[in-house]
């Protein structure tokens, strides 16, 4: 998505892809079958937009630390960003959107009760709902938004804003908000939110995180730092590592596992884990585009142990 921003103040159009996208991969588990996962495919990092052209914006994200805290129904996260506008003598002016997906949809049901017409972004999808006790915080201060709806298309993985819906676009649904991001100061953006956690069969959990849309921010994203906490029980070694002992069904190249692998983790305690990444590019370094924390399966077939 190519965005710059050409003026101090930018309106934001009712279909706009919003600028915060962070959300979890919301889940529910489905009956077995060849696609035994039901995923949410909203979970994006932060990009800005509205109305915007060019390479880049002149925002530049300094930092995003993540505060999760994991569990096998429940995920609980507090995301803080510190933005610095490299504009030297003119604010910047900016909507600020986060996305709901689960809003998305049942927006979508209202316009078209059969489902023939208008589709929210991945609705063959099953979700758990819209986005539970979703808090926003600018410098500290609390902030209220306003549900607005777009459509978007699928363009090179990532969720593009259309002027116009067609056979290919789907609803979005973004909790909207006007930031202004001085001159040469940092801004801080914060939410806080919880989501179910994301399940396949046989007790598989998980949460995805991904960084992918933060590349048109200016430059490099300098440093994410993600924490996660376990709960209801679990363990750094009950989660599934590439190359450690999995159960059979999840021994497969293509089976899901926590990600990046185990040695990028800093393991902090037996139910703490922190990941460090600094001056990266997610545009062009495709490891760096988001982590997995997933669970070993629990409740395996002793055939499939």
């Amino acid at each position: 998505m190519a965005i710059n921003y050409p003026l101090s103040t930018i309106h934001f159009p009712m279909n706009s892809r919003g600028l915060f996208t962070l959300i979890a991969f919301l889940t529910v588990t489905v009956p077995l079958s060849a696609n035994d996962t039901a995923l949410n495919e909203g979970a994006y990092g932060p990009a800005p937009v509205g109305g915007l052209h060019g390479p880049e914006s002149v925002i530049r994200m300094q930092s995003e630390k993540l505060h999760i805290v994991f569990g096998k129904k429940w995920t609980e996260v507090d995301a803080k960003f510190v933005f610095r506008n490299t504009k030297k003598n003119s604010p910047a002016v900016q909507i600020v959107g986060f996305p709901d997906i689960g809003a998305a949809q049942v927006e979508a049901r209202r316009r078209d009760p059969k489902g023939e017409k208008i589709f929210a972004v991945e609705q063959e999808t099953p979700l758990t709902g819209v986005l539970r006790d979703m808090h926003t915080f600018v410098n500290g201060v609390e902030q209220k938004s306003q549900l607005r709806y777009g459509w978007v298309k699928e363009v090179d993985g990532v969720d593009t804003p259309v002027e116009k819906p067609d056979q290919n676009t789907g609803l979005m649904a973004w909790h909207a908000m006007e930031v202004a991001f001085p001159p040469g100061k940092d801004v801080t953006i914060e939410r806080r939110y919880r989501t179910h956690s994301g399940s396949q069969v046989y007790g598989i959990h998980f949460f995805y995180y991904t960084t992918a849309t933060g590349g048109v921010w200016q430059g490099t994203i300098g440093r994410l730092q993600a924490d996660v906490t376990l709960k209801d029980g679990l363990k750094v070694d009950d989660l599934a590592w590439r190359g450690g002992k999995l159960p059979r069904i999840q021994s497969g190249e293509g089976a899901m596992a926590t990600t990046p692998n185990r040695k990028e983790w800093q393991v902090l305690s037996s139910t703490q884990l922190r990941l460090v990444w600094e001056n990266f590019e997610p545009r062009t370094e495709k490891n760096r585009r988001g982590f997995y924390v997933v669970t070993q399966a629990d409740a395996v077939p002793p055939e499939e142990r």
